[in-house]
């Protein structure tokens, strides 16, 4: 049981999944919800196990309808291949699900009932995730596309709305055009939930995307340049950060041209507080050193 456990990250069920679980009861429908929860659990463990491949720190997966999310310590700083794998390699588990359920179907192993119902949640989970919307996979994929067109804080604040407001007029088409369901509108208010708490959080998802490049270097050769005005803070020399590039600031002033390392901003943002300097201060007081 030990081995078992280290082997698998821990899960934890979203209230919202209990709630449906509830409903289920009461409108007896538990059988659909028990092959949504089977299909959903081999949907996260495709993520997990490329992550692990990877050697990708995880810390749990969180289960509700139709979907997950598994939790890493990875913040911005692997590959963004890697994370498409990974972001991909749940959706492909539907593929042998199908196969499967066919093979479940041609040898009469699974009542006829049963398989109708794994085939149309299987589609619908498999549809539901490829939206793209935070925090699905269509959504991780949307902010990988942002983020190799764009910096990193730019990248991950627009597919947050980008998200917003596609489930937004999903939610309004549906209302108009469909008839009311409970479960469609608690799940479509998870969603925007999700990406309200994304977007108060966004400040917290760049500074850790921060101080993960600070901790450890990218094992990347590419490099692109940043040209600033001795004036410009750090701040917002690190909001033109990318991810998967490696940066040489180019500090600027009327007389002449400096270099500065993205390291050595690092440096004196996280360890010697310097919050508010400015890139010139920063190599002033590098050249001083050396």
């Amino acid at each position: 049981m030990n081995a078992l456990r280290r082997h698998l990250p821990p899960l934890h069920i979203h209230p919202i999944l209990w709630v449906f679980i509830i409903i289920s009861m009461m409108t007896g429908t538990f059988m659909e919800i028990s092959v949504i929860f089977l299909i959903v659990i081999i949907h996260e463990l495709g993520h997990y196990t490329v992550a692990k491949w990877y050697n990708w720190r995880i810390r749990k997966i969180s289960l509700w309808v139709f979907g997950g999310v598994m939790e890493t310590d990875e913040h911005g700083s692997k590959p963004i291949k890697q994370e498409l794998l990974i972001a991909i390699a749940g959706p492909l588990q539907h593929i042998w699900i199908y196969g499967l359920l066919f093979f479940c179907s041609t040898y009469g192993i699974l009542p006829e009932s049963v398989i109708a119902v794994a085939l149309k949640y299987n589609t619908t989970i498999l549809i539901f995730n490829l939206l793209p919307v935070w925090p699905l996979d269509g959504g991780k994929m949307l902010m990988l596309l942002y983020s190799s067109l764009l910096p990193y804080r730019q990248a991950h604040s627009l597919t947050i709305i980008s998200s917003s407001m596609f489930a937004f007029i999903s939610l309004v088409i549906f209302l108009l055009f469909y008839p009311f369901t409970l479960s469609t509108i608690l799940l479509v208010g998870f969603i925007l939930w999700e990406n309200r708490l994304e977007w108060k959080r966004r400040y917290y998802t760049f500074i850790r995307f921060l101080l993960k490049r600070h901790r450890d270097p990218l094992l990347t050769k590419k490099v692109r340049p940043i040209v600033v005005d001795h004036h410009t803070p750090l701040p917002h020399i690190f909001g033109r950060f990318r991810r998967n590039c490696q940066h040489t600031i180019y500090v600027k002033d009327n007389r002449f041209s400096n270099l500065v390392e993205e390291k050595h901003c690092l440096h004196a943002y996280f360890n010697l507080k310097q919050y508010y300097a400015t890139a010139g201060e920063v190599s002033s007081a590098r050249d001083w050193r050396n």
